[in-house]
Order: structure tokens, then C-alpha cells, then sequence
């Protein structure tokens, strides 16, 4: 599936593209044919995805790539490389269920493994012995590999025993490819988590260890060590006195006793077929509520498979993990071919994981699941929406919640999700990776920031996805290299630590999404780089830009999202272009702009829906109302944050708003007869000194669709008159903050829709008015939910 899906994507750019390549007709033809041979054979070769899918990724770079070079004048022959991809051949392969095929592959695993399994005597039996004082310095768990050591040793290392007798904890994995400098820091990392270690040499960091362990009881887990000379390389931290302990996990015995002559090696035992049966159901049968299975024969027939496992856990896990493959493989052979591919992305989240769907729609865009020609006519979260329902409606079990669980993608060689930053993870290591092309850091604490001070991208040429939010850089500086990044069409620096933007990111011309809100302290310095980002549908600008700098807008034609875009350092003219912008957020400044002018060049977007419109710099330089005309006819939702004394004639606004938000407009008289006059208005809200006056009055047949008022922070308010006949649809009623409010309005006991009221009063008086058996307690009384403070 992953396969066909990466050629799919490949024959959809070099059929849009071909054009493009003048010279190399030979190459590209081979190229083409040779992929759509491959469309034909690949309806379900799955089992070849992971030794061919390197080779789809080669060749999408090779025709971005090329694109890429011949605009900017720097075309070179790709001839060798397109060359090299019509050897390609896969071979046609079915999946069998049947019993032979599980039969066959338990064979395999007996094999395979001599013994599996974690019982509950093993662990107490290394327990006992490491918290011995004269056993000896080194313990080894030796065996087979996927034999359960390191999850032995794992249940070991969180012993409260362990935990209560040793001072010091370190784990670190060893496994085939390492170094010293990486095992020690490691080392000392866990011991000493307040050091810097990575700025400390090789020897400054033996030296802090041979100081630690021989000063303190500390215990050590050496997880996967594989060859004898791989203990000689490491042992150099390890002093003569005596105090620490060693666990290793190895498939070697020779390691073990390299390490330590009197070395104590334990083998652990098969566990039995009750702990085998239950490994097995809590896999094949993860669901609680089991009343509509037929458990009693499904148990029946697992005991029977069971039993032929030989008593060898991993056996038993993967007939369990078979039987539930074939299961949800039958239901997701059922989706239509897109859906499995935005399916099988969800991988990338943690089980319970609370998906932004905003995001995943940016996400599933980059990596080219969606085709292009579907968003063509409409919005990308249009179409992510309209797979999301599909999912649910025909696979998915939506639920919100949050795991603190660490899982790793089947393919993370390519794609790095980070979903709980500690002190061992280290984002510049895991960067060097050559074939990564997608990095999301998911933190469960949204407060939380990281360190990525020595961040390089030089190496990262094949990147799609970038999510840095919250990330924090040396010097504030965003790395030049970001510009090797060709490829990528994801890039957020949400709320990063970032004073400076390079400019050689205007390099990223096949950017479809980027977030420049960097953390709101942070004034930045960005160059005009943003004119080459045509692709660009999703545009998030800094909240402060340093100098004057002029941004260019005007090529940016498929922008459907526009945040904090400045009066001062953008021109508005170039919203005539922008005729796909749905969502439009702007920092305005009535001496670099008028309102008839911003008027004016809004009434171009026919498309546009959420309007935001604020004064940042808090100037509160009167707003023209004369010049301000709304001719937007889709708009449903507007908020305005401008110094405007007076509101504009209800002809100025679109017909059919449903959302307006008012705040900071120091308003000197009543909105009410205006916005009253908006038939199609859902909710209200004045906020925040939107209102200066005293007296407002909703009148008779006025807010005909309303169902949420929210008044907030009105200062002046003193009276509120609301007709019988007004709001007759109101839902929820909020007000705070209004502190010369004395008395609701008469009017609200009219009000039968109203199920909700939440206010804050600012004199005892006034709430005792309000308490059951107070004098205007019959005005609210009809309403179910009362939260009076």
C-alpha cells in the first residue's frame, strides 16, 4: 500500500510536470513507463514496501529537484538518475491466512528462538542478586535476540528494591552501531541531568564518571551489547573501588565474562502456558466488552493455536498480533485507496493522542496523500474534513484523550515523530539521519519548551515535514541551512525562541504551509523571501517584525490562510489576488493605510469567511467609519479590535454574518440597533472596553437567530434594557466585568430558550438581589444553569 501510494504520488507530478522537462525525453519517457507498469503490478504488494520504498522517495527528488533547478537557472542532466529507476521490478505477492501460513510461521519463530519471557521469579531472582553487597559487579541476562532481555531488565531497573538500594540510575542502549563519547554521555547524562554534557570533552566526561561511581552506589544497564571489544571500548569509566554495579543484556557470553571474570549470568526461564494465555487474549482480545463475541469458541480454538507455540511468548505474541492483523486488514482493504493512506499516516501519533486536525491537514498535504487536483476547486481542510467524516463513519472510533506512552514509527528511518522530549533524546543526533524527511516534536505539556542549540539541516535533503514549535535556538538565529530544505512543504515555528529568519529561505518554494508566529516576546528581523512561496496555502506572519521592511504578497494566489498580516509592512492591494483566502487575520495602522483603502481591497475575496481586524500597536487612531464597507458575501464571522467611537450602518456589514466580536473599539454609542438588524447573527460578543457608554437597549424582534451573548469588561454599562420579543433564541447568556451593572434587564424572564447564565457581581447587594428569594430572582429563575459569583 505505502508503495503503490509513493508511485502513485510519483506519476501524478511527472504527469503535471511534464512539460517541464525539455532535453531528457528519453530518460523521462522510461521513467513513466516504467511506472506505470509498476501501478499495474502493485495492488497489493506490501510486502515489498520497505525495500523499494527508498527508491519511490529517489525519484520524487530527483523531479523536484529538477524543477527546482531549472527555475532558478541551475538545471543540470538528471539522465543517470532517472536512469537508474527503471530497473525497478516488483513482484506480484498475495497475504495467506489460512491456518498453514500461521502454522508455518510459529514454526519459524521456534526456530528461531530458544527461549522467551519475563516471569515474575526471574525478575525477583536478579533483584535479589544485584542488591547483594559482595555478589558480583557484573550481572549479564544473556540469550537469543527477541528473547526478552532487555524487557527483563527493564522490569528489573524499575524495581523499587533496585531503586531504594542503588543512589544512582543510568540506562543507555549500546546495540551495534555506537560510540564512547555517546555511551558515556549518555551515562552521565542520567546521573548528572543538570551538566552540560555535550559541551564537555571525552575526557572531562571519564574523568565526571570515574569521580561519580566511585564515590556513590550507582547501578548501570549496558542494554545490547554485542561484541567482546565493544566492553573494552566502554569499561575506561568504570573505577577499581568498589560500589557500582553493572547490568548488561548481550547475545554474547564471551561479553560477559570479558566484563567481569566471576560474572553472573542468567538465562531466563519459558514462562508457563497460563502466562502464555494470557499474553495471547490480551493481544486477540484487547476489547473489555466482549458480548457480542463468541468468546467461549474463539477461546477454545486460542488454546488449541497455543499449545503448538511450544511455550515461547514471541510465538505467541505474533499468532496473536496475526490474527488481529487479518482482522482490521480485512476491514481496511474496505477503504477507498486515499483513506488507506490517511490511515496508515495515523501511525505517527500516540494511541489516544488528542490530532489537530488544522495540523494533520497540512500534514497529509505535504507528504502528497492529498492530489492536488482535489483541492483545486476547494480548501485542503475541506478535503481533509471530508476524509475524517469518511474514516469515522466507516473505521475509526474517535475519542479524545492523552497518553504519556513513547511509540515508534515501523518506518522512522524516514520519518521521526518525538512524542515526549526528556534529557536523553537528542534532536541533533537523531538529525543526521540522511533519509529523514519528517520531524514532529509532540509535547504533552503545551507550556513546555526544548533546546535544539546546535540544530544543523545541511544533511536533511529529503525533509517534507518540520515541526519546530517552541523550539529554542542559539543566538535566536533560524540556521541558513534551513534553505537546503528544497523539498520541504511543512514548516512551523509556532511560538519558538527565534529573532532572526535567514534569507535563505526563499529557497522553500514548494512550501504549502508556514507558521512564522515565533514566541510573542521575540521581535524579528525577516527579510522579503516570502514573494518566491507561490505554493503556499497557509501563511502564519510574526506578531512583531523588525525595521520597516516591505513584505510582497502579491504572488501568493492560493493562500487560503492568512494570519498577522501588517498594514505597515505589507501592501493590502495584494488581496486582489488572493481570491482563495478564506480566513484573513490583519494588524492594521491607519497611518500606512485608510479603511476605505483595506475596504477596498477586501472586496475582492468572494471566498473570504473569518475576518479578524486589530490594532496591535494600540495607537486608538479614529477609524474612519465612512470607509468602512464590508462587500464580502460569504463572510460568517468577523472581529474587530480597531479604536472605532462609532459603528458603521448595518448596510456596511455582510448580510449574513453569524459571529461578530468587538473589542477595545471604545464605542460611544449603543451597537444594539445595528447589530440587532443582522438577521443571520449566531453570537455576539463585547469585549473589553468594546462599549464606553452607559445604556444599551435590545429591542423588540431584534437578534431574531442569536443563541450567545457574551458581555465582557464594559466599564460604563449601568443600564441594560432588553424588550420582550428580543433575543428570543438566546442560549447562553455571559456577563463579567461589568462592574456599574446593577440589575438585569426585566427582559430576560421572557426569554424561555435561555438555558444558561454565568456572571460575575461585584457587590454582595447585587448578588443577594439574584439569590433564590432575592427581589430580581424572577427573572432568572426559568433558567436551568445559573453560575452567579
Amino acid at each position: 500500500t505505502l508503495l503503490s501510494f509513493g508511485v502513485e504520488k510519483l506519476w501524478d507530478l511527472l504527469v503535471r510536470e511534464s512539460e517541464q522537462f525539455q532535453g531528457v525525453h528519453e530518460q523521462f519517457n522510461e521513467l513513466k513507463t516504467d511506472l506505470n507498469m509498476l501501478r499495474c503490478f502493485l495492488e497489493d504488494a506490501d510486502a515489498k514496501k520497505q525495500t523499494n520504498q527508498g527508491i519511490v522517495y529517489d525519484a520524487e527528488d530527483i523531479v523536484e529537484i529538477f524543477l527546482l533547478k531549472e527555475e532558478l537557472g541551475m538545471t543540470s542532466s538528471i539522465r543517470k538518475s532517472v536512469q537508474r529507476f527503471s530497473y525497478v521490478i516488483v513482484k506480484r505477492r498475495g497475504l495467506a491466512f489460512d491456518m498453514n501460513a500461521i502454522s508455518k510461521r510459529i514454526s519459524k519463530v521456534i526456530r528461531d528462538m530458544l527461549s522467551l519471557g519475563v516471569q515474575q521469579k526471574n525478575v525477583e531472582q536478579l533483584v535479589g542478586y544485584l542488591a547483594e553487597e559482595d555478589s558480583s559487579q557484573v550481572v549479564s541476562i544473556m540469550g537469543m535476540g527477541g528473547i526478552g532481555k532487555t524487557t527483563l531488565a527493564r522490569q528489573v531497573f524499575n524495581h523499587e528494591t533496585v531503586k531504594n538500594n542503588f543512589a544512582a540510575l543510568a540506562w543507555v542502549c549500546v546495540s551495534q552501531q555506537f560510540t564512547r563519547e555517546y555511551v558515556w554521555q549518555m551515562i552521565l547524562r542520567k546521573l548528572r541531568p543538570e551538566y552540560k554534557v555535550l559541551e564537555m570533552t571525552e575526557d572531562e566526561v571519564q574523568e565526571e564518571l570515574v569521580q561519580l561511581l566511585g564515590t556513590q552506589k550507582t547501578l548501570i544497564v549496558l542494554d545490547d551489547i554485542w561484541r567482546e571489544v565493544d566492553w573494552d571500548i566502554i569499561k575506561p569509566m568504570f573505577p577499581q573501588a568498589k560500589g557500582w554495579k553493572v547490568l548488561l543484556t548481550t547475545r554474547n557470553e564471551g561479553v560477559a565474562l570479558r566484563a567481569h571474570p566471576k560474572c553472573f549470568i542468567f538465562k531466563p526461564d519459558c514462562p508457563t502456558f497460563e502466562e502464555c494465555w494470557k499474553i495471547f487474549r490480551r493481544i486477540a482480545f484487547p476489547r473489555k466488552d466482549t458480548n457480542d463475541l463468541k468468546v467461549d469458541e474463539m477461546e477454545e480454538m486460542g488454546k488449541k493455536m497455543i499449545k503448538r507455540c511450544g511455550g515461547l511468548p514471541l510465538a505467541v505474541k505474533v499468532l496473536g498480533g496475526f490474527l488481529v492483523y487479518y482482522v482490521l486488514s480485512l476491514s481496511f482493504e474496505e477503504l477507498p485507496s486515499c483513506l488507506k493512506h490517511c490511515f496508515l499516516y495515523l501511525a505517527h501519533f500516540l494511541e489516544d493522542y488528542l490530532v489537530d486536525v488544522e495540523k494533520l491537514s497540512y500534514y497529509w498535504a505535504a507528504e502528497g496523500i492529498l492530489n492536488p487536483e482535489s483541492y483545486e476547486r476547494t480548501s485542503i481542510r475541506d478535503v481533509v474534513d471530508g476524509y475524517i467524516e469518511e474514516l469515522e463513519e466507516n473505521f475509526l472510533q474517535i475519542i479524545n484523550g492523552t497518553s504519556t506512552v513513547n511509540s515508534k514509527s515501523s518506518c522512522k528511518s524516514c520519518r521521526l515523530a518525538v512524542h515526549q522530549l526528556d534529557k536523553t533524546f537528542n534532536v541533533e543526533r537523531e538529525m543526521n539521519n540522511r533519509k529523514l524527511i519528517y520531524l514532529l516534536v509532540i509535547l504533552k505539556d503545551k507550556r513546555t519548551d526544548w533546546m535544539a542549540p546546535h540544530l544543523c539541516f545541511t544533511r536533511l535533503k529529503l525533509m517534507r515535514v518540520l515541526d519546530l514549535s517552541r523550539v529554542q535556538f542559539e543566538g535566536g538565529k533560524l540556521p541558513s541551512s534551513i534553505g537546503n530544505l528544497i523539498h520541504l512543504k511543512y514548516l512551523s515555528l509556532y511560538m519558538a525562541h527565534i529573532t532572526h529568519l535567514p534569507s535563505s529561505m526563499r529557497k522553500l518554494k514548494l512550501l504549502l504551509y508556514l507558521n512564522l508566529c515565533v514566541h510573542e516576546r521575540c521581535s524579528i528581523y525577516m527579510p522579503n523571501f516570502l514573494k518566491e512561496m507561490r505554493e503556499l496555502t497557509n501563511l502564519f506572519l510574526p506578531l512583531m517584525i523588525r525595521d520597516k521592511v516591505k513584505m510582497e504578497f502579491g504572488n501568493l494566489v492560493n493562500l487560503e490562510t492568512l494570519e498577522n498580516f501588517s498594514t505597515e509592512h505589507g501592501n493590502v492591494k495584494d488581496f486582489q489576488g488572493m481570491t482563495r483566502l478564506k480566513v484573513l487575520s490583519i494588524s492594521f495602522n491607519s497611518k500606512g493605510c485608510t479603511m476605505e483603502t483595506l475596504s477596498s481591497s477586501l472586496s475582492e475575496l468572494k471566498h473570504l469567511e473569518n475576518l479578524t481586524i486589530y490594532d496591535d500597536y494600540k495607537l486608538y487612531a479614529p477609524t474612519n467609519d465612512e470607509g468602512f464597507f464590508l462587500d464580502c458575501k460569504n463572510l460568517k464571522q468577523l472581529k474587530l479590535s480597531i479604536y472605532m467611537p462609532r459603528l458603521p450602518d448595518v448596510q456596511r456589514f455582510p448580510s449574513h454574518l453569524t459571529s461578530i466580536t468587538l473589542s477595545g473599539c471604545c464605542l460611544e454609542e449603543d451597537p444594539m440597533p445595528i447589530l440587532e438588524k443582522l438577521l443571520h447573527l449566531y453570537d455576539v460578543s463585547l469585549l473589553n472596553k468594546s462599549f464606553f457608554g452607559s445604556r444599551m437597549v435590545c429591542s423588540v424582534g431584534g437578534f431574531p437567530q442569536l443563541k450567545k451573548l457574551i458581555l465582557s469588561t464594559l466599564y460604563e454599562l449601568h443600564e441594560w434594557i432588553v424588550k420582550e420579543g428580543s433575543m428570543q433564541l438566546l442560549h447562553s447568556l455571559t456577563i463579567l466585568n461589568c462592574r456599574k451593572l446593577t440589575e438585569l434587564p426585566d427582559g430576560l424572564r421572557f426569554i424561555t430558550s435561555l438555558e444558561e447564565l454565568d456572571m460575575n457581581t461585584h457587590t454582595l447587594e447585587f448578588w443577594k438581589k439574584l439569590s433564590r428569594g432575592g427581589e430580581e430572582y424572577y427573572k432568572i429563575q426559568h433558567i436551568p444553569l445559573l453560575n452567579i459569583v
